[in-house]
């Protein structure tokens, strides 16, 4: 089984919200999350990884650990650890963040917050 890896660790189960698949509404989630479909609304993932496959198509408010962004995201985003936009990927919105990585070929509209950082403590010396 080789799964691709995008520098992230898929090591807890997944759930799928798949091609034919549309919701509206709230979705919360203990566990990693593919979306391969539509979804409109409001996403929580606070724990874990939301990955939006090259197929899907989100438009909703999202909190997540890290999200991965292969396909279409419109909205407001907040990710504790990363957000990344993979090439072809297109994201619409602002994004919080404690970092980010745009693949070349990957589209970004919107602002960049990455003062979100869960422990904020610096020890490079820079500041005071």
């Amino acid at each position: 089984m080789a799964a691709p890896s995008f520098g992230m660790e898929h090591s807890a189960p997944q759930a799928v919200i798949g091609k034919g698949v549309s919701v509206r509404g709230q979705i919360q989630s203990r566990e990693d999350l593919r979306i391969e479909g539509e979804v409109e609304g409001t996403i929580e993932i606070v724990g874990h990884c939301l990955t939006i496959d090259g197929n899907g198509n989100v438009r909703a408010g999202v909190k997540a650990r890290t999200l991965e962004v292969q396909g279409s995201v419109e909205g407001q985003v907040e990710a504790i650890d990363k957000v990344y936009i993979r090439k072809g990927a297109k994201f619409v919105g602002d994004i919080r963040s404690g970092g980010i990585v745009i693949e070349d070929g990957g589209f970004i509209k919107g602002n960049v917050d990455l003062s979100h950082r869960t422990n904020a403590k610096s020890t490079n010396g820079a500041g005071d």
